[in-house]
């Protein structure tokens, strides 16, 4: 019974450390962007863009997690992560993070080639070099943080063989970045105060905890704007799936601006929103995977 809790204990810690959720999704975006291009890609290269970028966004959580561990260590929210509460070193956490990151560009390198590698690289430098510390200076750097997970559907789409300059994959670029914003905003407003007090500037001042739900109900119109655009640009060719794809985006916008509306206390609906959210991608994603191997399976 011990060796089974402490087993569990530690998968537990491990998934905070990688944030596995947030990891799986964004390897689920690459994988997507990878099947919508149409084309009959190796079931090898399919593998290695769905583990590559997961190793490269579990990288850079545990190195964002070493960057941070201090200020972790005082919110709410954040404080049981392993670093933080001190199960982990600074120096073991490194050593983690950066073995995670290169074989995530290692498996992209051998089996997609040097451009998609790139890709991956300038995410998860742009994540730690240039997110992460502008954090503290600026509430703008959610809006400069989401190339990081704008270009997985890219690096995807590329690693299929589809050409960049075509502009269907930049549909599932818009739609990651526009998921992206109120995520986070959702996200962050129930710890405005711990974050304002650790010295974060991620929220507007400026902007009231209702204005800055309201604000991000138009952004999440705009994402299910943006999901409407799939079955016209050929990300999704079958029409039942289509029609699945619409009637998901329509219930989504109809739930979110009822949840909007009814809005008593911001904490509680900014956290059904984020919920939602997720749910919300992940039944996109998956229709465009489902739509990939369906077409896969044809020929």
């Amino acid at each position: 019974m011990h060796g089974y809790s402490g087993t569990m204990s530690n998968l537990t810690a491990l998934s905070r450390l990688i944030r596995l959720p947030l990891s799986a999704m964004v390897a689920l975006s690459a994988l997507s962007g990878a099947l919508a291009s149409d084309l009959q890609v190796p079931w090898t290269i399919l593998w290695a863009v769905a583990w590559g970028i997961f190793l490269l966004s579990a990288s850079c959580s545990v190195l964002n997690q070493v960057q941070e561990r201090f200020t972790d260590a005082l919110m709410r929210r954040t404080c049981r992560r392993p670093l933080a509460c001190g199960e982990l070193t600074a120096n073991t956490g490194t050593a983690i993070g950066v073995i995670l990151g290169s074989g995530g560009l290692i498996i992209l390198f051998v089996t997609t080639g040097g451009a998609t590698t790139l890709l991956g690289l300038v995410a998860t430098g742009w994540y730690l070099l240039i997110y992460t510390p502008l954090k503290r200076l600026s509430s703008l750097a959610v809006i400069a943080g989401t190339p990081c997970g704008a270009l997985p559907p890219l690096i995807g789409w590329m690693a299929a063989g589809g050409d960049p300059l075509d502009p269907r994959p930049l549909t599932l670029v818009l739609l990651m970045v526009l998921w992206q914003v109120p995520h986070y905003w959702l996200l962050a407003l129930p710890d405005r105060d711990e974050l304002r007090r650790v010295g974060f500037k991620v929220l507007p001042e400026k902007l009231s905890r209702h204005q800055l739900l309201n604000i991000s109900h138009f952004w999440i119109l705009g994402m299910v704007t943006a999901t409407l655009l799939l079955p016209p640009m050929h990300l999704v060719q079958r029409p039942l799936l289509q029609g699945l794809i619409a009637g998901l985006a329509i219930s989504f916008a109809v739930w979110a601006t009822r949840t909007h509306r009814k809005a008593l206390f911001v904490e509680k609906t900014a956290g059904r929103l984020r919920i939602g959210l997720h749910l919300y991608l992940g039944l996109v994603l998956g229709t465009i995977l489902l739509n990939g191997l369906l077409t896969r399976l044809a020929f």
